[in-house]
C-alpha cells in the first residue's frame, strides 16, 4: 500500500493541474485605439522695447523677449521658425529710417525629442527668413529663445521713436 499511495497522488495532482489550466472556452479580442497629434506653434511677445540710443548712434538693440515653439504633433517632422521685420520708421513729418535688421536667436532650450540648430545673426527683410530650424523630431517637443534684434540706423538719423514690426511664424 505504501507504493500505491504516491503514485495514486501524483496521478490525482497532475489530472487536478491539467483540468485547471485549460479552460473550456475561450476567444479573443482584437483590440484597436488612435493616439491623434495635436498642432504647431509658436508664440512671442506683443511688443518689445529696444535699449534707447544718443542720435548718431548707428547700432540700437535690445531682447525680443521670450519665444518658444510647441510641437503637439507627435510625429517626426521638423519644423521652421521664420521672421520678418519691417524697416524702422520715425514720427516725424520726414522720419529717417533703418539701414538694416537683424536676428540673432541665442541659446534654445529644449524639452522632448528635438535638435535646434546653431544660431547665427539673420539679416531680416519683409522676406521670411530661417531663424531656428528643429530637427531629429520624434514626438511631442517645445523650444524656447530669446532673440536680440539689433537695428542699424543711419548715422544722420534725427532724435525720434522708431517703429517696425517683426512677424514670427512657423511650418
Amino acid at each position: 500500500m505504501n507504493l500505491r499511495r504516491p503514485l495514486i497522488l501524483g496521478t490525482v495532482a497532475a489530472a487536478l493541474v491539467t483540468s485547471a489550466a485549460l479552460p473550456a472556452s475561450a476567444a479573443d479580442t482584437t483590440t484597436t485605439f488612435a493616439l491623434t497629434g495635436g498642432s504647431l506653434s509658436v508664440s512671442a511677445p506683443t511688443t518689445a522695447t529696444l535699449s534707447s540710443a544718443a542720435s548718431g548712434s548707428t547700432t540700437i538693440s535690445g531682447s525680443l523677449g521670450s519665444q518658444s515653439v510647441t510641437d503637439a504633433r507627435g510625429g517626426v517632422a521638423d519644423w521652421t521658425v521664420s521672421a520678418t521685420s519691417t524697416a524702422f520708421t520715425g514720427a516725424l513729418t520726414s522720419p529717417s529710417v533703418s539701414t538694416a535688421v537683424s536676428h540673432s536667436r541665442g541659446a534654445a532650450t529644449t524639452s522632448g525629442t528635438v535638435t535646434v540648430s546653431a544660431s547665427a545673426p539673420v539679416t531680416m527683410t519683409e522676406v521670411a527668413a530661417s531663424v531656428a530650424v528643429g530637427s531629429a523630431v520624434s514626438g511631442n517637443n517645445t523650444a524656447a529663445f530669446s532673440p536680440t534684434l539689433t537695428v542699424t540706423m543711419p548715422a544722420s538719423a534725427k532724435a525720434d521713436t522708431y517703429t517696425g514690426t517683426v512677424v514670427t511664424s512657423i511650418a
